[in-house]
């Protein structure tokens, strides 16, 4: 799954993240990946929302602050169930923004073998995106140069431009995942959240999470993502 999940602020105002981990649990997720997730004391969060995040069920984690705060962190999170093998954060910005951009990339040894799950959030604007788009392929390219292992990429773009040039950059590196709108979560219109993947041995599906109690966990709606082997 790949879930904007708003700093863990529901539509009803209440900051609760367990509500998210309840649907995780529900649905059997494997693997989440969340954009804002918050941490920070000043902005209602706390430390433990990590390991609340994750519970016993996807103890594995690897987070990437994009804000770093005296009290706490805010960006991008993986958890999982299955054992990461190695995490590593990507620095996607070519110069210093207000809110600095990264990806999450973590090396998973899963039931089906070793995949990689990508996730990030760009910025808002678009000539920002683009170049973040272009430093996270030369940088994912980067990271393995003789193993090579399935990829996912997934997460919030902030891409609502229709034609796009960053979606045509990024689906002549990978797959895109078709999959219904994301935002707002309350009448959803924009593809904010999207999915890719790349592997020969890869069959992937991504559907839209829309039902009226998952719209009021946070302004987006999740992604749920299914592998099937070849």
């Amino acid at each position: 799954m790949t879930f904007n999940i708003h700093g863990g602020i529901a539509r009803d105002g209440l900051r609760d993240i367990n509500r998210v981990v309840q649907l995780l649990d529900e649905m059997n997720i494997d693997i989440a990946v969340f954009q804002e997730v918050e941490t920070r004391i000043s902005r209602g969060g706390c430390n433990e929302d990590i390991t609340t995040l994750a519970g016993s069920n996807r103890p594995h984690h690897v987070f990437a602050p994009s804000i770093i705060d005296h009290d706490g962190w805010y960006g991008n999170l993986i958890v999982s169930k299955y054992p990461v093998i190695r995490g590593i954060v990507h620095n996607l910005e070519t110069t210093v923004q207000y809110e600095p951009r990264n990806a999450v990339d973590a090396l998973i040894e899963t039931p089906l073998g070793k995949i990689r799950v990508i996730g990030t959030h760009l910025s808002l604007s678009i000539f920002e995106r683009r170049s973040e788009a272009r430093n996270l392929i030369r940088l994912m390219d980067a990271v393995e140069e003789k193993e090579k292992n399935p990829i996912l990429l997934m997460g919030d773009l902030n891409e609502w431009q229709i034609p796009s040039k960053l979606l045509k950059f990024l689906n002549s590196h990978l797959t895109p995942a078709s999959c219904r709108p994301t935002f707002p979560s309350w009448l959803p219109f924009l593809k904010l959240d999207r999915v890719w993947y790349h592997g020969d041995r890869l069959n992937v599906s991504a559907n839209t999470l829309c039902t009226k109690r998952v719209s009021k966990l946070s302004d987006h709606l999740p992604i749920v993502v299914e592998i099937f082997a070849l």
